[in-house]
């Protein structure tokens, strides 16, 4: 069944060439952190909100389903929908808090 990993490493005289990839500008890394941290944080309220809202319970997209409605308006199932909106308001905080930009590499002289 298994094989020795160095059945799957290169010879060492293979000619391997090392691609960097380009540097993205910080602007873009800071622009990208905020999207990031308001669709987060937005959706996390969302979900933390909604399932306690009379809209959930009156929602005419339930209306064909029964099932589907008994199972949403279960307490257990709305507390669970409200601690995901919970930790995804943390993921954005905490990528916002976290977030360090990315060093430049020096040009080569």
């Amino acid at each position: 069944m298994g094989e020795p990993l160095e059945a799957y490493r290169p010879p060492a005289n293979a000619n391997l060439e090392i691609v960097e990839t380009p540097q993205v500008p910080v602007w873009v890394q800071r622009l990208l952190l905020v999207i990031e941290v308001v669709v987060a944080v937005w959706a996390g309220m969302l979900l933390t909100v909604l399932p306690w809202t009379p809209y959930w319970a009156s929602n005419p997209l339930l209306y064909k389903f029964p099932l589907l409605k008994m199972v949403l308006l279960n307490n257990f199932v709305r507390g669970i929908l409200s601690g995901i909106g919970l930790v995804d308001i943390w993921i954005g905080v905490w990528d916002a808090v976290s977030y360090r930009d990315t060093p430049r590499k020096q040009a080569r002289q």
